[in-house]
């Protein structure tokens, strides 16, 4: 057999283009020097997707570690923190989108997307080209925290074939005072607003060539982007009953199908008369077919005494997640209704993970990935508005929740900060 080491550069460089993540360039790296010294040849490598989810952390001061211009990043899989040399993401407000990449906006309201991996980086419109301005006017640093709250990609912006940014790559956004939708794409002057009988948005998916979003009450709206038409969206599933506004909701895609996942919070700032009859009323208009019989209540005075006991662990914090629920959107059509889905619940995710956050919501199978546990929800703490309104900060609402048995336990200890959250890089 010959000698890998003897194998042309030119080769070996047209096998790292063609890999699929970045974690093997690294791989491809070690090698031999030969190959190492190839990889070190790029000016930038290939913006790949990392292999596994990485969790970067909250920056802790406002203005960022401007001495060492690091970010923190945590490997799931590996349970290791690393440290990353990225003065682009110094003092800028950060949301995970998808493929690697970040959205990140600084003080001077440019907007760009950033891979931190790869360094690659993507400038988009700034955030003046926005149609909708917050009024009355509010701090820099604030508004450049709070106005996009959502960033979805329809596509990986790097196109591995011609190793060059991809024009057809669209870029949908939550944002402004009221949580209204906007596009844009590479190369694009400003952002395009969405027409839409909604508002006050929560997350959005892109789903079988068309995106879709879900707002606070649950109802779900269709959006197919034409660069020649005026983008309407229009209302395809309805709001779930017994849900509230406080639940927040997330949209993903999961083997094929669209799930919506409801996220519920307890603590200081979520009385129970937020959530009345909450399990009891919860989904009527959910087909329960599918459903696995709720566990019984409590059989003894001691099993009562622990739930209360935790019920008091939980009203020590400002806020907390106390459980989620999952609905799968199913396909129907009824005479006279404009919604072209229904809700089924969903009670085992098989070989899936859901990662939701401060970032594109994603699913990921679970069997190839060492370190991620099937048919549980991975969770970051996203509660921004009420960071200034706790003692540490927020960052500490994180986790991984069991769909089977409804337990919770932790990927990651905190992450505390009045203004950054942390988010999963997928």
């Amino acid at each position: 057999m010959s000698n890998w080491a003897d194998l042309p550069h030119f080769i070996v460089y047209e096998i790292i283009c063609r890999l699929s993540f970045f974690d093997d360039i690294f791989i491809v790296g070690a090698v031999c020097k030969s190959w190492q010294s190839v990889v070190y040849s790029f000016e930038k490598p290939p913006p790949l997707p990392p292999k596994g989810p990485w969790i970067m952390l909250s920056e802790e001061r406002e203005q960022g570690n401007k001495e060492s211009k690091t970010r923190s990043l945590f490997n799931l899989l590996d349970t290791k923190t690393y440290y990353f040399k990225l003065p682009e993401l110094v003092g800028r407000k950060c949301l995970g989108t998808s493929f690697g990449w970040l959205l990140t906006i600084g003080a001077d309201f440019q907007i760009n997307l950033f891979h931190p991996l790869s360094k690659h980086l993507i400038r988009l419109p700034p955030q003046p080209t926005f149609c909708r301005q917050y009024t009355p006017e509010v701090e820099p640093e604030h508004l450049r925290n709070i106005f996009v709250r959502k960033c979805v990609l329809s596509r990986s912006p790097w196109n591995s074939v011609t190793n060059e940014y991809d024009r057809d790559c669209i870029i949908m956004a939550i944002y402004g005072e009221i949580r209204t939708l906007a596009f844009t794409r590479p190369g694009y002057k400003a952002w395009i607003d969405i027409e839409s009988p909604s508002r006050a948005y929560d997350d959005i998916a892109f789903y079988k060539g068309n995106f879709y979003a879900v707002d606070a009450h649950g109802e779900v709206f269709a959006c197919q982007i034409d660069d020649n038409q005026k983008v309407v969206a229009k209302a395809v599933a309805p709001r779930p009953k017994g849900t509230r506004d406080l639940i927040k909701k997330y949209t993903v895609e999961s083997a094929g199908d669209l799930l919506l996942v409801l996220r519920v919070r307890g603590g200081h700032y979520y009385s129970i008369e937020d959530y009345p009859n909450y399990e009891e009323d919860e989904f009527h208009n959910v087909d329960l077919e599918d459903d696995i019989e709720d566990e019984d209540a409590p059989e003894n005075e001691s099993e009562e005494v622990e739930e209360e006991e935790e019920e008091e662990k939980i009203n020590d914090n400002s806020y907390v997640t106390v459980g989620f629920t999952v609905l799968k959107l199913k396909r129907f059509t009824q005479a006279g209704s404009k919604y072209k889905y229904k809700y089924v619940k969903v009670d085992n995710l098989g070989d899936r993970a859901l990662f939701v956050g401060d970032n594109s919501s994603v699913s990921l199978s679970a069997s190839s990935l060492n370190g991620c546990k099937a048919n549980c929800i991975y969770f970051t703490d996203d509660n921004i508005e009420l960071y200034e309104e706790t003692l540490n900060g927020g960052g500490y609402d994180m986790g991984v929740f069991c769909m089977k048995d409804g337990t919770f336990y932790k990927h990651y200890p905190e992450s505390f900060s009045y203004y950054s959250t942390p988010l999963w890089s997928i």
